[in-house]
């Protein structure tokens, strides 16, 4: 009996985790002032400050104290002040980036969400000819203890076209 108790544990097991999930997907937001378009909004709001204060500036400011950052060729980089750091190594003079969320969606508590989109990078090179780079990326969000939005992970994947 234990024997067969063992074969079927798992398969209840992911039964009642599907269960679950499907059932928090149908219950809407605690806090009902936020939804998608909230969140999709404090990313456009990330983007804008990106593009008007640096790219530096806007992943340090949106930053949760506790966020990761998914970079290539790195190790993750966690927690507020390693980004500080990270981003402190290299000047965004002369880069630009900016995305645009092409989807939200948040958890049922309101309180944790993600996006997705896309986004563009324009740098120049020794020429000054303008040199452009796109793809796809992904930020995971919570909102903090004053209501805002933070990014508590982010990660990117360079290129959209074959």
């Amino acid at each position: 009996m234990k024997n067969l108790f063992s074969q079927f544990l798992p398969a209840f097991a992911l039964m009642f985790a599907c269960a679950c999930t499907g059932t928090s997907r149908l219950a809407s937001p605690q806090n009902t002032g936020d939804t998608r378009e909230a969140v999709m909004q404090a990313d456009r709001d990330f983007s804008k400050m990106s593009e008007e204060k640096g790219l530096n500036t806007a992943f340090i400011a949106y930053a949760a104290d506790d966020a990761v950052l998914l970079r290539a060729k790195t190790q993750p980089i966690t927690g507020r002040e390693n980004i500080r750091m990270y981003m402190s190594k290299t000047s965004d003079d002369g880069i630009r980036l900016t995305w645009s969320p092409q989807y939200a969606d948040i958890a049922a508590s309101g309180d944790l969400a993600y996006t997705y989109g896309t986004y563009l990078m324009e740098t120049r090179d020794i020429d000054g000819k303008v040199i452009t780079s796109d793809g796809t990326y992904v930020s995971i969000w919570r909102k903090d203890a004053k209501g805002f939005w933070r990014y508590v992970l982010d990660s990117g994947n360079q290129g959209l076209r074959p």
